[in-house]
């Protein structure tokens, strides 16, 4: 016998009110939600279309949900599936979550609340489900960069590890061999698979170009600003320092770079550098930064055309899991050695 709204109201003593609200998008005690997502988990309830009175029309609104606007780069491809979107005849609605579980859930029952027909989400680098509106409101989602958890769906992202293996390839092809790594692997990272993937970019050229792998030389940073400051002083101030360093994030560039600044390193005299994510930094700088260039508009592109397939019930395919290739731009901060 299927299990019934009446079965988990019964199972969370909550009044089947209660339940059809938070199922619709709608606000309720966060113990009470609690107490529903397990009962549903644990009982296997899935909502009859019927009974929840989907609704057949559109609303031509896509919600997007990302990390925050702060990072350049999502800002910059959350504008392009906005411009494409547009194109289309729909509207977006952005919501941030800063990499918190608690935001991401009430920014997706947000979404759900206005019931957008689709949702392209940067996930959260969590394994905790933050999810059941979408399951509930059967809304078709699309990740971008990372794999969510808890959900069937489709993905788009740029392919990192072949990224970082290009970004350390090119040093080693400058005949470099002590190339340190500032990857965004530490704990306080959550383990970001993009951060992971770069780090196996670089270990696999390295292994490929028969070259000394030292520990030393891989610095575990957390995508963020002052890891990317921290780890380059280690790097400087060892001994034997590394000749190159790729710094595998814009956000920890920023704070590398400004550690040069302030060390007064001539790059790239002194030392080579290169980095993950070709954006602005990278060509105002002095001097210009080779770098790794994500493919934001075909990533944006990509995303869009899969949400609006779902939309319209083609799961052909399903689901997809997209890893663009990234280029290699080629400025002034890698000398040959």
């Amino acid at each position: 016998m299927a299990v019934t709204i009446k079965d988990v109201a019964k199972e969370t003593n909550l009044a089947i009110s209660t339940i059809s609200k938070y199922m619709n998008g709608g606000n309720v005690r966060p113990e009470n939600q609690k107490l529903i997502e397990e009962a549903i988990r644990k009982l296997g309830y899935r909502p009859n279309d019927n009974a929840r009175g989907l609704r057949n029309s559109k609303t031509y609104t896509i919600g997007v949900l990302i990390d925050s606007l702060g990072s350049q780069y999502f800002a910059k491809v959350t504008q392009m599936i906005e411009k494409i979107l547009k194109k289309e005849g729909y509207s977006v609605l952005v919501c941030c979550h800063k990499d918190n579980v608690t935001a991401a859930k009430k920014a997706i029952e947000f979404l759900a609340s206005k019931q957008v027909d689709g949702i392209i989400i940067e996930p959260v680098a969590s394994e905790e489900d933050y999810t059941a509106p979408i399951h509930f409101n059967k809304i078709p989602v699309v990740a971008i960069d990372r794999a969510l958890s808890y959900v069937h769906c489709d993905r788009v992202m740029s392919n990192s590890t072949f990224g970082a293996y290009q970004a350390t390839e090119y040093l080693i092809q400058n005949n470099h061999k002590r190339i340190g790594i500032i990857s965004g692997t530490s704990k306080k990272n959550l383990g970001l698979l993009a951060a992971k993937e770069r780090l196996r970019g670089y270990l696999r050229a390295m292994e490929d170009y028969e070259l000394p792998i030292l520990d030393e030389y891989i610095m575990q940073g957390d995508f963020k600003f002052e890891s990317g400051y921290q780890c380059m002083q280690k790097l400087w101030k060892m001994k034997k320092r590394p000749s190159a360093v790729f710094v595998s994030n814009y956000n920890m560039c920023l704070g590398a770079m400004t550690a040069v600044h302030n060390m007064k390193i001539s790059i790239p005299e002194e030392l080579s550098l290169i980095t993950f994510d070709d954006l602005e930094f990278s060509v105002i700088s002095n001097p210009k930064l080779t770098a790794i260039r994500q493919p934001m508009e075909k990533i944006a592109e990509k995303a869009v055309e899969l949400v609006l397939k779902r939309i319209d019930g083609d799961y052909g395919e399903y689901p997809q899991n997209i890893k663009l290739p990234t280029e290699l731009v080629i400025r002034d901060s890698v000398v040959k050695v």
